[in-house]
């Protein structure tokens, strides 16, 4: 309970914003393949806490369709912004836009894979080690990820091991063919959101009735957040799409997460329309996809599953918002220390 408590940001009343972090935007150019040239330009925030020098922080990579503001949603933050919560409990946080997305870089997207953003993200995991992205080296880097950037962490991670803990969230093995066949994307040109972006076709975006029914779970969703929702979508590509259910659907023996060997957190939603169906898992039975996924870490030191009740494959967007946070958060600081 008493860690509960100094996790919970200081609301003061219900509608209360919790403090300001000590945040600053960064470019950081970075490679897509080894060896190539840093011609790419990943852009994210640095959130520190409000007192205290952190030796730890965690990397916060958005999902298909989204950009940072995932982790740090401007609706009523005190319920949906993880980034408050991270700092509030001590933790410095890169919240990341892949490329392809937000205001980083937009190359041709035959350029943009699970493989290359992994490897982009290698390169910002070595400047936050060597304090070339503010003002601290930090020792010890925490992988958050969110459905594609849980795939995209998964390459990273057992590529490279160089993260000391890894979070998945809306993410498991296998995903659903049904719902992902369903998903709808349509190319971006298309939407009057990038038109003037004039991006190749096989960059895709997505409509308001799609992301309703696979983000969330209406029960336990505000209306208002569906509305902000849509209104923040954002680009990704079709090659990233595709290599990423590669990921999802890989067998046990084969897959990247066997590479992976430090300790692993995996929260997915009850109601995850996209991982929780009769040709994917029954989120019902904790017990069962416990055992289910932790056979696709065998190598993790440990290897920790929770089902957030009524929740949507949005974790972060939902009411239930603020229990997966100190879940994740409560986990960390048993594993990786601020």
């Amino acid at each position: 309970m008493l860690l509960t408590a100094s996790l919970v940001p200081a609301t003061g009343a219900a509608s209360a914003t919790p403090p300001a972090s000590n945040c600053t935007e960064y470019s950081v150019p970075v490679a897509l393949t080894a060896g190539g040239p840093a011609d790419q330009t990943l852009v994210g925030e640095l959130c520190l806490p409000d007192s205290g020098t952190p030796e730890t922080v965690q990397l916060l990579v958005h999902g298909a369709t989204y950009n940072r503001a995932y982790w740090d949603f401007p609706y009523q933050p005190q319920i949906y912004s993880y980034v408050k919560y991270a700092n509030r409990a001590g933790y410095a946080t890169f919240n990341v836009e892949i490329v392809g997305s937000g205001e980083s870089s937009r190359p041709h997207s035959s350029q943009i894979d699970v493989f290359t953003s992994a490897h982009a993200l290698h390169n910002v995991i070595t400047k936050l080690r060597a304090g070339d992205i503010g003002p601290i080296a930090y020792e010890k880097v925490i992988w958050v990820g969110h459905s594609m950037g849980t795939a995209i962490g998964w390459v990273e991670a057992s590529t490279y091991n160089d993260v000391d803990a890894f979070i998945a969230t809306g993410a498991t093995h296998p995903v659903s063919n049904t719902a992902a066949t369903g998903s709808a994307p349509f190319p971006a040109s298309l939407d009057p959101k990038f038109t003037s972006l004039n991006l190749d076709d096989g960059y895709l975006s997505t409509d308001a009735v799609s992301r309703a029914t696979n983000f969330f779970y209406a029960n336990t969703t505000d209306p208002q957040v569906k509305t902000e929702d849509y209104a923040l979508r954002d680009t990704f590509t079709l090659p990233m799409l595709l290599t990423a259910v590669g990921q999802f659907s890989a067998p046990v023996a084969t897959a990247s997460t066997q590479g992976i060997t430090v300790p692993v957190l995996s929260l997915i939603g009850e109601k995850d329309f996209l991982f929780c169906q009769p040709d994917a898992s029954d989120c019902n039975n904790r017990a069962a996809m416990q055992a289910s996924e932790a056979a696709y870490h065998s190598n993790a030191s440990s290897f920790d599953l929770v089902v957030v009740p009524q929740t949507g494959h949005d974790l972060n967007l939902h009411h239930t918002a603020p229990f997966s946070f100190l879940t994740m958060l409560t986990w960390a600081k048993q594993h990786v220390a601020p």
